[in-house]
């Protein structure tokens, strides 16, 4: 449970903004000598008209695009486009979102620590760790098998063959 509040501030060139406050008492042992009895969060906003509890709903909407973001910059390589022109991006961006959208398909369709990865895991580590495999495809028996060399088996089970 958290209270709110707001005030204007007029300490930019004269140019009002609203701080809405958020406050949250902390659980567990009482109040802290150096971080006191509350967890304060401020939002600072040139929005008025919208209420206390829509604006900090807005802000944490918006802290997880930011992450999105961070995952595309990082993984993805959005903070170094190919072109230095933004038309000519368009492609590059659109093409690496559909990667972004396949990559957490299958990541949320596997078993992940099975193969050394975790829920958060970035695409590098993913394509280290799981595209990466050595294999090759033998004729065996008349027909033709994928011989993977690895000791994990879960590439086995993910491939429905023997690896060897």
């Amino acid at each position: 449970m958290f209270e709110l509040n707001s005030i204007l501030v007029e300490k930019w060139k004269g140019k009002p903004y609203r701080l809405v406050i958020q406050r949250q008492r902390r659980m567990g042992s009482g109040p802290d000598l150096w971080e006191g009895e509350y967890t304060y969060r401020c939002i600072l906003t040139n929005d008025y008209e919208s209420s206390m509890r829509d604006i900090v709903e807005f802000y944490n909407m918006r802290g997880g695009k930011e992450r999105v973001f961070d995952d595309m910059n990082n993984g993805f390589g959005w903070d170094r486009l190919p072109k230095s022109f933004m038309a000519e991006n368009t492609v590059f961006l659109l093409l690496t979102a559909l990667i972004r959208n396949f990559y957490k398909a299958i990541m949320q369709r596997i078993e992940v620590k099975k193969f050394g990865l975790k829920e958060t895991s970035r695409i590098k580590t993913f394509v280290f760790k799981f595209i990466s495999v050595p294999a090759k495809w033998i004729k065996t028996a008349r027909q033709c098998v994928l011989n993977i060399y690895t000791d994990n088996h879960a590439y086995a089970e993910a491939f429905k063959t023997s690896s060897g």
